[in-house]
């Protein structure tokens, strides 16, 4: 009986072991899941690419893992109707848009996959060269 419940105790730590183990994403996959769901959401003109991640928060809890990511995600040259392997592999646009983007996403233990509350992005404004009109000297 003693050998039996040693093999249990094994056994059960081994399941505990694999269940506490679930996959954890990086801010990185997170942030390329978020500008993957933009472009099959919102059907721009042309596909969005990571560009930067700004900030990645993580905050584990017993039965969950939250993230937020902030990023930028740029136009690239591909064109939505064609055929795209993947959109890693199309170049940026030249003056592309850029947008500011936010995401809230949670991976519960009992799943693998991401749910994701928000993705909220907006245009990143490029800085405007504003022309000079007119310089004020001082008289000596």
């Amino acid at each position: 009986m003693n050998t039996l419940q040693k093999i249990a105790w094994v056994v059960g730590c081994l399941s505990l072991a694999v269940v506490g183990s679930s996959s954890r994403y990086t801010g990185r996959e997170v942030a390329l899941a978020a500008v993957g769901r933009y472009n099959n959401q919102s059907a721009p003109t042309s596909p969005f690419k990571l560009l930067q991640i700004s900030a990645v928060k993580t905050q584990t809890r017993s039965h969950r893992t939250m993230y937020e990511v902030r990023f930028l995600m740029m136009e690239t040259m591909c064109n939505p109707d064609g055929v795209v392997m993947d959109v890693s592999d199309c170049p940026f646009k030249e003056n592309g848009v850029k947008m500011k983007c936010i995401t809230w996403a949670v991976q519960f233990r009992s799943h693998t996959q991401l749910r994701f509350r928000v993705v909220q992005c907006h245009q990143f404004p490029e800085p405007v060269d504003v022309p000079v009109l007119a310089r004020l000297q001082r008289r000596p």
